[in-house]
């Protein structure tokens, strides 16, 4: 199914079904319409948006969050709550700022997790499960010139 394609059935679909916005013009959605009223359905539910982000494929919640339509105050308590309570559940060490060499240390994790196959989506810090081992699994590859 190609974008177009899905954008004409959806465009048929209105016009058959004789959608109207407030002022009585027909309604125009776009498909990544569907994604906003996804994330903000998702979030006015209960679902976290940090992991509304990683659904969605978003880098920055920044972004998760201009796409949520609704953002009711009730859920941003919630939220807030909830990361509260994860806190005090966790050693206090695991929130403190990371070193400048840490922080590169994980960037380049990910860095090297590259695979031809796509990406390595494996927790920091732990093995890799796939045929061909990651290459920082082969000594430190990403600071071996090729």
């Amino acid at each position: 199914m190609t974008g177009e394609l899905i954008r004409r059935a959806l465009a048929e679909v209105l016009a058959y079904i004789g959608l109207t916005d407030t002022t009585g013009q027909p309604m125009d959605f776009a498909p990544h319409d569907f994604r906003r009223m996804f994330i903000t359905d998702a979030i006015r539910s209960g679902l976290p948006p940090h992991i509304a982000q990683v659904i969605v494929g978003h880098t920055n919640i920044n972004t998760t969050m201009g796409y949520n339509a609704v953002y009711p105050n009730e859920t941003i308590e919630a939220h807030r709550a909830f990361i509260t309570r994860r806190r005090t559940l966790r050693p206090v060490e695991e929130y403190r700022t990371p070193t400048a060499a840490e922080w590169e240390d994980f960037l380049g994790h990910f860095e090297c997790r590259k695979l031809s196959v796509g990406i390595c989506a494996r927790a920091y810090g732990t093995a890799c499960v796939h045929e061909h081992a990651c290459f920082s699994e082969l000594g430190g590859w990403a600071s071996q010139s090729l």
